[in-house]
């Protein structure tokens, strides 16, 4: 299997569009790793964010949206400690067409990045499977009644 990474920053509370499709409907990412941090010269700056395929997040981290494919956060104890990573992405999902990622940082007032490392791989599927999965990518989140 190919991997992939994109690796960037984008500013807290601000939703980031990672464009990921390729225009090849057969072609699909799964992600396989994630991971977020802030400067780390900056005491208690802790982070959390979320990737999914949609740009709306009505709440970060919210593991019942199936919206969200992937969560991560880092906590900087004070300046110099080591920090603590974690850092969980569901295995059971496809990317077709583009990624989106949102998070926050505390203490910090709405203007400091946040780093973000993403490892992916590359997916063969047929064209059935990639009809499904971009009918799933809408789909989350809607509930019968």
């Amino acid at each position: 299997m190919k991997t992939h990474t994109l690796r960037g920053q984008f500013i807290e509370g601000t939703i980031k569009r990672l464009i990921v499709d390729d225009g090849r409907l057969t072609h699909a990412m799964r992600v396989t790793k994630f991971v977020v941090s802030t400067d780390p010269n900056f005491a208690s700056a802790d982070c959390h964010a979320v990737l999914g395929y949609q740009g709306n997040f009505p709440s970060l981290w919210d593991w019942s949206d199936n919206n969200q494919i992937a969560w991560a956060s880092t906590n900087n104890p004070a300046q110099g400690a080591v920090d603590v990573y974690f850092s969980l992405v569901d295995p059971n999902h496809l990317i077709i067409r583009d990624l989106y990622i949102a998070g926050q940082v505390s203490a910090a007032g709405g203007t400091s990045f946040i780093n973000y490392y993403i490892e992916m791989e590359a997916v063969d599927v047929s064209e059935d499977r990639a009809i499904l999965q971009l009918i799933k990518e809408r789909s989350q989140g809607v509930l019968r009644a």
